[in-house]
């Protein structure tokens, strides 16, 4: 337990230090700095907890590990996409300029970069990390709502936003968790979590958006589309794991 509950306030000091660095300090060079010393230390620990590596976490570098990055990626967009689309229909959100091509790009990939890491670093920290000492051991049930509700304490600065955004987090923890509960590794769910913090970035920093209606009705639509995600989540899972097992 002592090994446990060590790596975890490590990981999670380290994934915190890189979140400060980028929102507070905006410093990209301190963000992926603190990032890479997270992953170095993820594959230490792994090793101290007795384990192969990467693997522990559910990096497992195999052939369906693409297919199912790019399955999360691909599904994940749609119904992100789509949700964005449906707000500009009920003029919950109107875009007011995008940028030219040769600016969109380089901010584009940018921000594809970035979220990378942040979002893996965040799976393993609030995911693979529980499943890995909690498979096994605790109720699958009681494991998927422990690491959602971690997921949503682990945003610490926006835990004060109220509890619209706290249940769109939580719903979020859902169906990232079950991706790899169902796949047994990571993949899957980064790519639904990697295509979410892009679209985010893409519709909140790159193309300018402005606001109308009530903030509560705009939540309440993206938590519908949030909770659509949860069945195509277990129903993707399973067919990939499915599919890895056909195979």
């Amino acid at each position: 337990m002592f090994k446990i509950i060590t790596g975890f306030i490590i990981l999670f000091s380290l994934y915190h230090g890189a979140e400060y660095m980028i929102m507070k300090e905006n410093s990209v060079q301190g963000f992926l700095a603190l990032q890479a010393v997270f992953f170095f230390m993820a594959w230490l620990l792994a090793r101290w907890q007795g384990f192969k590596g990467y693997s522990a976490w559910g990096m497992v570098f195999e052939t369906n590990a693409l297919k199912n990055l790019l399955a999360g990626l691909l599904v994940g967009g749609f119904v992100y996409g789509l949700y964005f689309f449906t707000s500009l229909c009920f003029h919950f959100e109107e875009i007011t300029s995008i940028p030219p091509p040769a600016k969109f790009l380089p901010a584009f990939l940018l921000f594809t970069f970035g979220t990378f890491f942040s979002s893996l670093s965040e799976d393993v920290l609030t995911r693979s990390y529980i499943f890995r000492h909690g498979s096994g051991k605790i109720p699958d049930g009681i494991l998927l709502l422990f690491s959602s509700a971690l997921y949503v304490a682990n945003h610490i600065y926006r835990l004060g936003d109220g509890y619209l955004v706290l249940l769109y987090l939580f719903v979020i923890g859902i169906f990232l968790m079950l991706a790899l509960m169902i796949t047994k590794n990571i993949w899957l769910t980064l790519g639904l979590h990697w295509s979410g913090n892009i679209l985010y970035q893409v519709t909140q920093q790159i193309i300018q958006t402005q606001s109308h209606g009530s903030a509560a009705a705009r939540l309440w639509l993206y938590i519908g589309f949030l909770l659509l995600l949860v069945p195509v989540t277990y129903i993707l899972a399973r067919f990939l794991r499915q599919t890895k097992t056909g195979s």
